[in-house]
């Protein structure tokens, strides 16, 4: 039976590999992918190729934890990173400002993000198609599925602003998809997260917590809510996951191993003992750094006595500028494996829900919520009674508290308006570094994409 199951998703996962390798927006039709449609017949078959996207997320697009992940990106496009590589590299075009449309790392997280939501969407389309399969487990995979569906849109859009929903395989449609605007982006991952909630549970499928689940979903939902600035939505949602019992604030040592309770949802590294890429890419020995260092704009930032800098922060060699992140422990394998990488975690539900409180007005709600995060970090209790000082205070918290994690800094300032800060740090930012550059090449595909984003 084993033997069966394996050889069936050998065939599936290849299925998914050929039709996802290609450009949705590609010029012609490939012959192996007519009439190609997913049929699971069983649980476990189903349960694999859902169990394939999580890998594939881990491994490239906006989560994956190496240079070519939109978090080192992004680290470097703000003022998290200094790369002292002097080699021409994705990495220094973005932290040089030189990103264009036909940068490689631009079309590389473009093309897997969508090729993840390509076998998203086929997935979908085989669990309605489903037959053998037990309810509770397709309607659980049915909500994993629109869960990242939304996500990955939500990521899509924030980062390059108008861009297609893709809800189909349909070569037909896909080919002639329009972009629709960032708010209408939103809209549709906001459907998409708030059905999936409803199929979920609170119960992780195991002992890890490496599956979307609802609280994975609310608290997407919460960060999707404040971006369109819905607080009364946002801090419900925050609330919800703050009040379930799996979770909570863990001291700063145990953030990012992988029993960690502050973790809503994590990634598990694709083989046994493997740590995380983050401990890989952002860890170095000794000097000089092989890549990039935290940027002295960071690293001074703290304030004294802020726990974050002492155990997450490392001082590498004796000049004044050598820094690395860590935040994760391990640079490589160990057995057992000691950390996965964290996606979204309760902290995040915290300062969301303080936030919240401080755009409807109840700014004891607001210090009591960043509070617990000061406290945790050993930091004095503070007492704001003004939006325009909760609002310094929150970007500081949120500053020190998710840098070099999946792009936040930018998506911060972006939408409350202060990119254009970085000059201080950065003299050649420009106002339409607020978006990145379309790929080059799938406007050349699809028409229907243009214009540009302006400045490009």
């Amino acid at each position: 039976m084993m033997k069966k199951i394996i050889k069936m998703m050998a065939v599936l996962i290849l299925t998914i590999m050929t039709v996802a390798c290609e450009s949705f927006l590609e010029t012609d039709l490939p012959k192996d992918q007519v009439g190609q449609t997913l049929v699971f017949n069983d649980d476990r078959t189903a349960d694999a190729a859902l169990t394939y996207v999580y890998t594939q997320m881990r491994n490239s697009g906006f989560f994956a934890g190496s240079r070519l992940g939109m978090g080192y990106l992004l680290a470097c496009y703000t003022d998290e990173m200094e790369v002292v590589n002097p080699q021409s590299t994705n990495h220094r075009h973005f932290y040089e400002g030189t990103v264009v449309a036909g940068n490689a790392a631009i079309k590389t997280i473009w093309d897997n993000t969508y090729k993840q939501i390509y076998t998203v969407n086929s997935v979908l389309e085989g669990l309605n198609n489903a037959s053998g399969m037990s309810e509770e487990v397709r309607i659980r995979l049915q909500g994993e599925a629109l869960a990242v569906r939304g996500i990955l849109h939500f990521y899509l859009s924030q980062s390059f602003g108008a861009v297609p929903y893709v809800i189909t395989t349909d070569y037909n449609i896909n080919r002639k998809t329009e972009k629709m605007p960032a708010s209408q982006v939103m809209e549709l991952a906001v459907a998409d997260l708030e059905q999936a909630q409803q199929y979920l549970s609170d119960v992780y499928t195991s002992s890890e917590r490496v599956r979307i689940n609802r609280s994975v979903a609310r608290a997407f939902l919460a960060r999707m809510y404040l971006y369109q600035q819905k607080w009364d939505k946002a801090f419900e949602n925050a609330q919800l996951v703050i009040e379930q019992a799996e979770y909570e604030l863990e001291p700063l040592d145990n953030v990012f191993i992988k029993e960690s309770r502050s973790a809503i949802w994590q990634l598990k590294p694709d083989a046994e003992g493997r740590n995380t890429a983050e401990g890989t890419e952002y860890i170095f020995t000794s000097v000089p750094a092989p890549q990039g260092r935290l940027a002295l704009a960071l690293v001074n930032g703290f304030e004294t006595g802020d726990l974050r800098k002492e155990k997450w922060i490392k001082k590498v060699g004796t000049a004044t500028e050598d820094y690395c992140a860590f935040k994760y422990k391990v640079r490589g394998a160990s057995s057992p494996a000691k950390e996965y990488s964290v996606i979204v975690r309760i902290e995040e539900m915290y300062l969301i829900a303080a936030e919240a409180e401080m755009e409807t007005g109840d700014f004891a709600g607001f210090n009591f919520y960043i509070n617990a995060l000061r406290t945790r970090a050993g930091l004095d209790m503070v007492d704001a009674t003004g939006a325009g000082q909760a609002v310094d205070m929150l970007l500081q918290e949120r500053r020190v508290e998710f840098f070099c994690e999946f792009g936040h800094r930018f998506y911060d300032l972006k939408r409350r308006n202060r990119l254009n800060n970085l000059v201080s740090v950065k003299p050649h930012w420009k106002p339409h570094y607020n978006l990145l550059p379309l790929p080059e090449n799938e406007l050349l595909l699809n028409p229907a994409l243009l214009p540009q984003n302006i400045g490009y």
